[in-house]
């Protein structure tokens, strides 16, 4: 009966730790519909070069898709990632699937793998080292295109 009770003792204390420090961590939001935090804008200030990113989106012979970030007055730079001050032409990006954050690209190629039949709206947003959105004049500097995968 003792090692039960210091078992269910233990147990609570464990559970009671684990969603204090879960609930603490600030990329945990009620929000479903953000999957990063919101770490604002960086607007590029006149003077620099503004950024510009296109995607390519392909099927290859397996039937899976590949990704081509494209970049002009941009460069990734992972080393770099979580540094506080801002940068303008250099960083990551975001990877969204039909609105969703999918992961960071730290480089040119991301292969897709399948994507889901239909419609799909592949999104790539550039980002600064400190993982604040770049946006000019207001808007973000992203790339996005419909990607229709039939059956």
């Amino acid at each position: 009966m003792e090692r039960l009770r210091s078992f269910l003792f233990f147990f609570v204390l464990f559970l009671g730790f684990f969603f204090y420090f879960t609930s603490q961590n600030p990329h945990n939001h009620a929000d479903a519909t953000k999957n990063h935090m919101d770490h604002g804008d960086v607007g590029i200030p006149q003077g620099y070069e503004v950024p510009d990113v296109n995607i390519i989106v392909t099927e290859d012979r397996s039937g899976t898709w590949l990704l081509k970030v494209q970049l002009d007055h941009f460069t990734f730079a992972p080393e770099n990632a979580g540094l506080n001050e801002q940068s303008y032409n250099e960083g990551h990006a975001h990877l969204y699937i039909n609105g969703e954050k999918i992961n960071r690209l730290y480089g040119e190629y991301y292969h897709l793998g399948s994507l889901k039949e239909g419609k799909n709206e592949i999104k790539v947003t550039l980002h600064s080292n400190n993982h604040g959105d770049l946006v000019y004049k207001g808007k973000p500097i992203q790339s996005s295109m419909i990607v229709e995968v039939s059956a």
